[in-house]
């Protein structure tokens, strides 16, 4: 699968999570959640310092957090996995998983490594290293 997240696209996207989320109510993601996780990984993205023409091919995963300490069964709901393309972020998947208790959820950015000496490059500027 791979959608691109535009507005023309979002009957695709929805369609995408009801299909990974079958039947299921309690503990599921919608389609709105992969624009707001796009939208977030771009600001990482731009927090770091890489400009837009070196932003493709990194990646997105996003997973909500577990349930309670108190709860000793897996939880099992919606994560979704995106991908930046030339011109914006695709949905590549949308899949149940079971989560544990106490997993920390949210949005990990995953980045190439040239994009790595683009953020390293830039954390150093300036400075001068020690022998």
């Amino acid at each position: 699968m791979k959608i691109k997240l535009t507005d023309e696209n979002r009957d695709k996207v929805e369609t995408a999570f009801n299909q990974a989320n079958g039947r299921a109510q309690a503990n599921t993601l919608r389609a709105f959640v992969a624009y707001e996780v796009a939208k977030e990984a771009e600001q990482m993205l731009e927090a770091r310092g890489i400009p837009k023409s070196r932003r493709k091919g990194a990646a997105a995963f996003y997973s909500p957090s577990g349930p309670a300490r108190a709860y000793k069964y897996a939880m099992t709901t919606t994560c979704l996995r995106i991908e930046r393309g030339a011109e914006g972020w695709h949905l590549v998947d949308v899949t149940r998983i079971g989560i544990r208790a106490g997993h920390n959820g949210g949005t990990r950015l995953i980045i190439t490594k040239p994009q790595v000496e683009i953020i390293t490059k830039q954390a150093l500027d300036g400075l001068i290293i020690a022998a």
